[in-house]
């Protein structure tokens, strides 16, 4: 089947434009607002209560997950075409060489490395990790969201959280894909609705419970908060429109006003800064307009494919997981010179050298730890996958 000239479907290896780019887009509001809390939680000068401020950095993460189910959907779509069945075995292993390597690194060194560093325990940046048993069993199961919800944050590592909801959605998936078969898009629709109805149907036997919630139903309300299926799963619905060629949906979809409209609404919301019914997911769904558009428009409105944007993406994991620990050695080091500052220099200053350590530390990580893993995943892909 011909595509119309308004858009692109990749090619063998599979090479997505601009989405590198958009990794590191990504990476770098949760940098932001996780810098400002840094400096509110050791007492100094911060935005972290300006609302925007507040709200790039969760829907940051909700960009990460939206590429993911975007990504992910497309490339498990076009290996079950190829061969006829999704090679679930091999889809894991792909992915835990990916995402484990740096993982259990980071777990490592937040649980029993950095605690008893000396220096990051002079301004309170660590301390005696309590319940560390508990603690270490729930991250080494790889079920980090559990343990925020049970334990609360842990210096270095809260972060890792959206690993925990995107590898439970890896589990899941392929499953769903394979089992689904021609009838993928309502199977992916059905899917976000089963999420949401779950979600809303929680968040409303909460708040009736009130003022004395059962511990179950108090536990499954926060956990609501870092399991957030609903969102990877809206990011599958691009890609299996691009997938089977929903000419005329895709039309709407990527006509020049759409993408300024999704665009606008994108930057008003996040310059709004404010919570509203369902705001995780309408980020979401305009995140994957966003997403489509970069990927395949022919003449996308925007850009993200400058080659030092492609490079930082790549790095985008390792800014990611590391940056917490970039934070707190620039404020150890600079802090007392940064306050001094006024505020828009200081926010400038603080953000600049937070993501040139993250960008070292993140580099270290990728081609010392991660890349003899990739090049061991990349054995295994079964649909070759480019950037």
């Amino acid at each position: 089947m011909a595509t119309p000239s308004f858009y692109r479907r990749p090619g063998s290896p599979v090479y997505f434009p601009n989405l590198n780019g958009l990794r590191f887009v990504a990476a770098l509001l949760v940098i932001v607002n996780h810098v400002e809390q840094q400096r509110l939680f050791h007492g100094r000068p911060s935005w972290s209560a300006v609302p925007v401020v507040q709200r790039i950095g969760d829907e940051g993460v909700t960009l990460f997950f939206v590429l993911s189910g975007f990504l992910i959907t497309y490339l498990l779509l076009l290996e079950q075409e190829q061969f006829g069945q999704i090679a679930v075995g091999r889809f894991y292993r792909r992915r835990a060489l990916r995402i484990w390597p740096l993982y259990y690194a980071v777990v490592v060194l937040a649980l029993l490395v950095l605690p008893h560093w000396a220096y990051l325990r002079t301004d309170g940046f660590v301390g005696d990790i309590t319940q560390l048993p508990g603690k270490a069993i729930l991250h080494m199961l790889l079920l980090p969201n559990v343990a925020l919800v049970l334990y609360g944050g842990i210096p270095f590592l809260s972060q890792a959280w959206s690993i925990g909801t995107e590898e439970q959605f890896y589990l899941l998936w392929p499953w769903v894909l394979r089992r689904a078969g021609r009838h993928v898009l309502p199977v992916v629709a059905g899917a976000f609705l089963l999420l949401l109805g779950l979600q809303r149907g929680i968040v409303v036997a909460f708040h009736a419970a009130q003022p004395t919630p059962a511990p179950w139903l108090n536990f499954a309300f926060g956990f609501l908060y870092y399991f957030r299926l609903d969102c990877l799963v809206l990011g599958a619905v691009p890609a299996v429109l691009l997938f089977q060629r929903r000419t005329p949906v895709l039309r709407w979809l990527m006509a020049p006003a759409t993408q300024w409209l999704a665009l606008a609404a994108i930057v008003g919301l996040l310059a709004w800064g404010q919570r509203f019914p369902l705001h995780e997911e309408v980020y979401a769904g305009l995140f994957a307009v966003l997403i489509l558009n970069l990927a395949a428009a022919e003449k996308p409105v925007i850009s993200l494919e400058a080659g030092w944007l492609n490079y930082l993406g790549k790095l985008s994991y390792g800014l990611y997981m590391l940056h917490y620990l970039a934070a707190a050695l620039v404020l150890l080091q600079l802090g007392p010179w940064l306050d001094a500052q006024a505020t828009g220099l200081r926010w400038l200053l603080t953000l600049l050298a937070t993501l040139a350590l993250s960008v070292l530390l993140a580099m270290g990580s990728y081609y010392g730890l991660e890349r003899p893993f990739l090049r061991r995943k990349a054995r295994l892909e079964r649909v070759q996958a480019a950037g």
